[in-house]
């Protein structure tokens, strides 16, 4: 699908500000009529970007609070009674926040780096922005695919935080290096990261990274092949999610139980998740293209696992069906930074298409995969 005239907007306002042409960014955004809740989110956050980088940490303030984040979190900063130089740590890391929250996960690690780079500065160092700095580059480095550089900011953030296990972002740092572990198939590390993440986060009552943790955990059983311990991770994020009212989470785990009941072999009870999953894709907010495109990937596995149990005209329309998943999978993980899921649904999508008769297409789309996953030390999604 082609993009729309915003998008190629908002494509050429980033380049703008990138390339420090401020001014021709801030005369561009004059010109955006925003549609929707998301492109005003947008708007407001490359107006702050563009004064973040002219130095006019004031006028960059007073955008953040459209930008999605609390007006709470803006205040915090300005309650600081510090100098504006000692603020800027804190404003690139809010700014980090939202951009990666927007799906701009190159912006969020520019923003991040720079945080870091303030920190560093004599007298400017702020140990707690620098963890929670260290920690959003390792989430960032995990989702892109480079997991050596994830795992040296991890465990450079888990050294600051000391011996004691009271540190607020201390389970998020086992949460990211149980998912690190898990991308590079070291499973073992994975399991053992993620019950100490499942621990302090159950001794600090936080419900809602309970059950992310506990869907992590569903996904390395599942890589070990203990089916029976990951649908008992999955069902018990579900029901979580339900709880708390996650449509997100409630599609992860929808999304994850559909993956193992197709590799057991219950494909129809597998098909009647992804119709869930499919459903709840539509309540998700804006710039979430990441975990609709896993949902996509999966529904397409199910559909290629349904073509070979098919004959004949069957084969060849379920066999479609898939490759139009992998397609939407890969549309909607396109605008994202999630190379590593990107690669799987171009990936998919070739391998259907050869089986589909149309070697020429899958050439294409090999290359595409190619492409998006030479950079990745490794390759694993599901």
């Amino acid at each position: 699908m082609a993009k729309s005239i915003t998008d190629k907007q908002f494509h050429r306002i980033h380049l703008f500000i990138g390339e420090g042409r401020v001014d021709e960014a801030l005369a561009a955004l004059e010109q955006i009529q925003s549609a929707n809740e998301r492109e005003k989110q947008e708007v407001a956050y490359l107006r702050a970007w563009c004064y973040a980088e002219r130095g006019s940490w004031s006028e960059a303030a007073q955008f953040l609070s459209n930008t999605g984040v609390s007006e709470e979190a803006v205040n915090d900063i300005q309650a600081l009674g510090q100098t504006e130089r000692r603020r800027r740590a804190y404003y690139q890391l809010l700014m980090g926040d939202i951009a990666s929250n927007l799906g701009h996960h190159e912006e969020g690690m520019r923003h991040y780096r720079k945080c870091i780079s303030f920190l560093d500065e004599r007298r400017m160092n702020i140990p707690d922005v620098r963890i929670r700095a260290l920690l959003a580059i390792g989430t960032i480095s995990v989702i892109t695919g480079f997991y050596d550089l994830a795992l040296t900011h991890y465990e450079e953030a888990l050294r600051l935080c000391g011996e004691t296990s009271e540190h607020p972002n201390l389970p998020d740092i086992y949460y990211g290096l149980c998912d690190l572990y898990r991308q590079k198939g070291s499973f073992l590390r994975a399991l053992d990261c993620g019950k100490q993440a499942l621990q302090l986060y159950s001794e600090r009552s936080q419900q809602s990274m309970v059950g992310r943790i506990r869907n992590l955990l569903g996904r390395i059983s599942y890589q070990m092949r203990d089916f029976q311990a990951a649908g008992t991770y999955y069902t018990e994020a579900l029901a979580l999610a339900m709880l708390g009212g996650s449509s997100l989470m409630i599609l992860n785990n929808l999304t994850a139980l559909a993956d193992l009941r197709r590799e057991e072999g219950e494909l129809a009870e597998s098909w009647r998740y992804c119709d869930m999953a499919l459903e709840y894709s539509l309540k998700l907010p804006a710039g979430t293209g990441h975990f609709g495109g896993m949902a996509y990937i999966v529904c397409g596995k199910v559909k290629e696992a349904e073509a070979q149990e098919a004959r004949g005209q069957q084969s060849k329309e379920l066999l479609e069906q898939a490759v139009s998943y992998y397609e939407q999978a890969v549309q909607a993980l396109q605008a994202t930074g999630a190379r590593v899921v990107l690669g799987e649904a171009y990936q998919r999508l070739a391998q259907t298409l050869e089986a589909s008769g149309r070697q020429d297409l899958a050439m294409a789309h090999w290359k595409s995969a190619y492409s998006v996953s030479s950079n990745i030390e490794d390759f694993s999604v599901f």
